[in-house]
């Protein structure tokens, strides 16, 4: 073997596994920022609504979009409808059904063809009372159910027109909509946004996973640099996409692996004006779990883009 059939050999091999990365990875295209174009608003008499007009109201001056109002009370007293009609342009009123709120809900969807549902949480109560200890039945059933995007209202200092300046999209786990859901936060993003890949690893889970690798390997170690190095890796092509977006935008953009102890806290305490936005696969458990705890800890209002559901005939 000559001296050259070495160097031959390390750049075919280097060659090769250049071509594996990229079979597996592609060069990941700009995403088409989605846009919505029919919205339905959902009332419940809580304070949430008023920051849930207040976005109607944003969207359709921004988007144009046509709105639905839905008054989804069990027991109604007064017209909460008559004030939206008044307050946003082009809305209009649709007809209640019976049973739950969310029954109720789920009808309208299956009704009108609506691109995203806007709801107040935690639905019926005031989130000033009720806080981080409970989402509520309804949050929850429509995390299964809902086919559409939902915008989740929080906080009235949280309001929407203020939180599109700063998108953070939130994975706690591969997820086949992430694309979608990256695609929502640039569509709703403002001219000037920032936007944020940040890949959540919370504290318990990776004391878990990291306990897993030491066991399974004498002398081996898990740290949170390692770990994050390994979810940037993990979804290499959607940051790429993301950051190509970005770029055709001209929006910032930003990843941000955490992992351990870095993993954000209590997002209580963030006062930031903030759209968090989470991709989720409907029939997944833990990113159920993963979203709805997201919404019941956060003040800022919440955008969940779900995989396909079936629709209930």
């Amino acid at each position: 073997m000559s001296d050259s059939e070495p160097n031959e050999v390390d750049r075919g091999v280097d060659e090769s596994m250049r071509m594996f990365e990229k079979s597996k990875v592609g060069d990941a295209p700009a995403l088409e920022p989605i846009k919505p174009s029919r919205i339905l608003l959902v009332l419940d008499g809580s304070a949430q609504d008023q920051a849930g007009v207040a976005a109607a109201g944003y969207l359709r001056e921004t988007f144009n979009v046509e709105t639905l109002v839905l008054d989804a009370r069990q027991s109604p007293q007064g017209d909460l409808t008559a004030a939206v009609i008044e307050s946003v342009s082009g809305a209009r009123p649709i007809q209640r059904g019976d049973g739950d709120s969310y029954d109720m809900i789920l009808a309208a969807l299956r009704t009108h063809a609506v691109d995203l549902l806007i709801v107040p949480c935690p639905f019926g109560r005031d989130f000033e009372k009720v806080g981080t200890d409970s989402a509520g039945t309804v949050i929850d059933v429509l995390l299964t159910r809902c086919p559409r995007p939902m915008l989740v209202i929080r906080r009235d200092d949280q309001r929407l027109e203020q939180c599109v300046h700063q998108v953070s999209v939130v994975v706690g786990a591969e997820c086949d909509v992430e694309s979608k859901a990256a695609a929502w936060a640039f569509g709703l993003s403002a001219d000037d946004a920032t936007v944020t890949l940040d890949l959540v690893v919370e504290k318990e889970q990776y004391e878990n996973i990291k306990s897993i690798v030491e066991a399974l390997s004498d002398g081996a170690t898990l740290d949170p640099e390692s770990f994050s190095e390994a979810l940037t890796k993990t979804h290499h092509s959607i940051h790429g996409a993301m950051a190509k977006t970005a770029t055709k935008l001209g929006r910032s953009y930003h990843l941000r692996p955490l992992a351990g102890e870095v993993a954000p806290p209590n997002p209580l305490q963030n006062r930031d004006k903030t759209l968090l936005v989470l991709p989720l696969e409907v029939d997944d458990r833990f990113g159920q779990g993963f979203a709805q705890d997201r919404i019941r800890r956060s003040p800022h209002p919440v955008l969940v883009v779900p995989s396909h559901v079936e629709r209930e005939e």
